[in-house]
């Protein structure tokens, strides 16, 4: 656990040092969920305190509800959603999503494979790409965890493409591109603590971000 904090430490501190260079932008994220688990359902309540500006203003912050239905071994459905106060040009707004996920989870000796397709909706007051006051994204998730022998630690990669589908032909359809680095830790039977480095690839900026989520299951 100490080196996989040491090495996503020094990673960011390198990040960051050449993010002032570029011009670009530094986070901090803190997730937080709680789930209840009956037999083949699971639902879920969400928090999230995400930080922009090198970590000097709030982004937003958001509750929500997920649920998810396991159809086999492998293959898992869900729905969720988020009410987010965002920090906007012009100040906080409320801004509304809802999606659909469809999830496949499968293991090969010590690796775990972990897909997710999401359809989502995010409607808020203002959409300074087009005119329209919501904004429909294909998200495509897919992570690879290494389940280390005799070792709690479990480090993932990740990499997620953001889809715009409901703007003009103009604007640029893959609107971003997440790339993860993560290493999670079992507190105990039912809760894990995970720390993660993420770059967002954007249009017009790339954004380092330094997590960390809690969940708890009962």
């Amino acid at each position: 656990m100490t080196r996989s904090l040491l090495f996503l430490i020094f990673f960011f501190a390198v990040s960051v040092n050449s993010l002032q260079a570029q011009d670009d932008d530094f986070g901090v994220w803190l997730d937080a969920e709680a789930a209840l688990k009956r037999g083949s359902y699971k639902v879920a309540f969400m928090s999230e305190y995400y930080t922009k500006n090198n970590n000097q203003s709030v982004d937003r912050f958001s509750v929500g509800v997920d649920g998810q239905k396991k159809l086999d071994r492998v293959f898992s459905i869900g729905a969720g959603y988020l009410l987010m106060n965002k920090n906007a040009q012009d100040g906080y707004e409320i801004r509304h999503r809802v999606y659909t996920n469809a999830f496949a989870n499968w293991k090969f000796s010590n690796l775990k494979f972990s897909v997710r397709e999401r359809l989502q909706l995010t409607r808020y007051p203002e959409n300074d790409l087009e005119s329209s006051k919501a904004l429909a994204y294909w998200r495509n998730r897919a992570k690879i965890s290494y389940l280390i022998p005799s070792c709690k630690i479990i480090p993932t990669i990740g990499v997620e493409t953001f889809l715009l589908m409901n703007q003009s032909p103009e604007v640029k359809r893959l609107d971003e591109i997440r790339y993860s680095l993560a290493t999670a830790y079992p507190v105990t039977g039912k809760s894990q603590i995970e720390l993660y480095g993420l770059l967002a690839d954007m249009p017009r900026l790339n954004q380092y971000i330094l997590g960390i989520a809690y969940l708890i299951e009962f």
